[in-house]
């Protein structure tokens, strides 16, 4: 019998239920378990546990599961995740455990996981198990992949680091645009340019808590030590592979590394924010036949001066022609890989248009492509 106004008799009821009984039928962990079969991580995990000694261990596939509801429900942390996992009849019974059974400290939970999966990739394992069953289930379609990169704030004390002294990285497909820059100047009768001069070791400040992780620049005021993470999925939301760096990674940076992860699917489209817009992942994309899908860049110039539209590329002559008609001229190819159009100085000392064309002091418009 229900008593409003005595709740405190309620609460000290005694009845008997199961407690499947007490999960609704329609919860979310009900679906998860129902269609994912957790065992094949004991497999994955075998060479971490020993059968004949030792103390009893946490279930691995219970180290798994706790991970799992923290993400699936946005817990803050560990250790509210498991103070959760204490009151919360759904969690007990996704984690096999009873009423009366005791959930593992958030230190013990911490030690299992650390000393038997940190270095085996075990997250990877199960993000490509699930992976491979949603393929045959037919539910991915990876002709159109989307891609992003997002920072993680590492668990680091920004001020607990040490400067180090790195060599700097090579840009993606940097030879190849070394290749290519010769050949067009040749093309135009100029000598090849001289090997690049390797960029100088550059001081850094490397974490000594996590030294994996990288100093970002978070807008203009905060930095902070984090992590990049990348990630790719096909229109329907399906993430179909990740890379993680460090924070002071650029996107363009990790490209390759998530590319080589995308390529067995085969996409036709690849689409990315401006982070990823650079020529040598839309060249690299190109001749791989995908196509690269970009956020449109206006071209930008001078508050009123004349704009870059204004100036009409002819292809057949490999050049430019001015709003006066004047040609500018092919003269070189930078080593960047841009190719430098110049005007004739003394036609532009008499144009009327100089004063909105350019500030040169040698009357000179200069045009790059």
């Amino acid at each position: 019998m229900f008593h409003k106004d005595n709740p405190e008799y309620n609460r000290r009821q005694i009845g008997f239920y199961t407690l499947d009984e007490l999960v609704p039928k329609d919860h979310f962990l009900r679906k998860v378990e129902e269609t994912i079969d957790f065992s094949f991580i004991y497999d994955v995990v075998e060479d971490s546990y020993s059968s004949d000694n030792g103390r009893p261990s946490l279930d691995p596939v219970l180290l798994v599961k706790i991970p799992l509801i923290q993400c699936f429900y946005g817990i803050r942390s560990m250790r509210q995740t498991i103070k959760d996992i204490e009151v919360n009849t759904a969690y007990r019974w996704f984690l096999g455990l009873s009423l009366d059974d005791k959930v593992p400290h958030f230190t013990t939970y911490g030690k299992n996981y650390s000393r038997r999966f940190q270095n085996k990739e075990l997250l990877a394992h199960i993000f490509s198990h699930v992976l491979h069953h949603v393929l045959e289930a037919g539910l991915i379609d990876p002709s159109e992949i989307f891609i992003d990169g997002t920072h993680i704030k590492a668990a680091a004390n920004n001020h607990k680091y040490k400067n180090v002294v790195v060599d700097q990285k090579a840009k993606f497909m940097s030879e190849q645009l070394d290749v290519e820059i010769n050949l067009d100047r040749k093309k135009h009768a100029k000598k090849f340019l001289k090997p690049a001069k390797k960029g100088e070791a550059k001081s850094k400040k490397q974490s000594t808590t996590d030294p994996d992780s990288g100093w970002f620049h978070k807008g203009e005021h905060k930095e902070v030590f984090a992590y990049n993470a990348q990630v790719a999925c096909d229109k329907h939301g399906w993430a179909l592979a990740y890379t993680v760096e460090a924070g002071n990674i650029h996107d363009s940076q990790a490209f390759p590394a998530l590319f080589a992860k995308l390529e067995p699917f085969s996409p036709e489209f690849i689409i990315a924010d401006s982070g990823y817009k650079t020529p040598s992942i839309a060249k690299f994309l190109l001749e791989k036949e995908i196509t690269p899908v970009f956020p449109y860049t206006r071209p930008r110039g001078k508050r009123g001066f004349l704009r870059p539209k204004d100036f009409v590329y002819d292809e057949h002559f490999d050049c430019y022609l001015c709003p006066e008609n004047q040609v500018l001229t092919y003269r070189t190819t930078t080593r960047e890989g841009y190719r430098e159009y110049k005007s004739d100085p003394k036609i532009c000392k008499t144009c009327p248009l100089l004063a909105i064309c350019t500030e040169s002091r040698q009357h000179q418009k200069v045009v790059v492509r």
